[in-house]
C-alpha cells in the first residue's frame, strides 16, 4: 500500500471514531514519509526525527494556531513502580504507542485516546486527544515528499465551514496550514 492509501484509511478510521486503527494507519504513513525524508536511517531514528522535526506544526494544529517554536515536548508519566519518569513526545508516539501496537498487538496500557481537548495524565495513563491523530496526520500530508501522493477525491476534512480535499494539501505545509486554520481563524 502507498502512503496515500494509509492517509486515506487513517482519515476513514478517524471519521468512524476508531482512534486505535486510525493510529495504526498513521504510524505506517509516518514511517513511509520518514523513509523518504531520511533514507538510510533506521526505522526508529527516522520516525522519531520526523516527529521531532514536525513538532512545531503538530502543536500549532493541535492548539488552534498558537504559534509554536517548540524544540521538545516532554511529558511526566508514572511507571509500574508508581515512580515518575519524563518521556519525550517522539518516544511516546514511536516507542510506547507505535511499537506496542506493532509488536504486542495492542495499544500500551500507559496510553489512551480520549475525546477531550487536552494532553494529560490520569491514573497513571497518558491521555491524548483523538485530535492528536489528526495533527500527526496533517504533518504527514504536509510533508513535501508526499506531493505526488493521491487519495480518492472524496477524501477530505472540514475545517470550520470549509471542506478541503486532502489532495489539495498533499506536499504543502502552506496549503495545509491555510486549510487547518479555517477551523480556528474567524473569517
Amino acid at each position: 500500500m502507498t502512503i496515500a492509501a494509509r492517509i486515506q484509511e487513517c482519515t476513514a478510521k478517524l471519521a468512524l471514531g476508531d482512534a486505535e486503527n486510525a493510529f495504526i494507519q498513521l504510524a505506517i504513513a509516518i514511517d513511509g514519509t520518514a523513509k523518504l525524508l531520511y533514507p538510510g536511517k533506521k526505522t526508529s531514528e527516522r520516525c522519531k526525527k520526523f516527529l521531532s522535526d514536525s513538532l512545531p506544526f503538530i502543536l500549532w494544529s493541535l492548539s488552534n494556531g498558537t504559534p509554536s517554536k517548540a524544540g521538545k515536548l516532554t511529558i511526566e508519566i508514572s511507571d509500574s513502580n508508581d515512580s515518575y519518569k519524563w518521556v519525550e513526545f517522539e518516544d511516546i508516539v514511536y516507542k510506547i504507542m507505535r511499537c506496542s501496537i506493532f509488536h504486542d498487538g495492542k495499544l500500551s496500557e500507559e496510553v489512551e485516546f480520549v475525546n477531550a481537548s487536552y494532553i494529560g495524565t490520569l491514573n497513571g495513563k497518558m491521555q491524548f486527544p483523538i485530535a492528536l491523530i489528526g495533527s500527526l496526520l496533517f504533518a504527514v500530508i504536509a510533508s513535501p515528499v508526499n506531493e505526488r501522493q493521491r487519495v480518492a477525491e472524496s477524501t477530505s476534512f472540514t475545517f470550520g465551514k470549509t471542506k478541503v480535499s486532502v489532495n489539495h494539501m498533499l506536499g504543502s505545509l502552506e496549503k495545509t496550514k491555510i486549510a487547518v486554520g479555517c477551523g480556528f481563524y474567524k473569517s
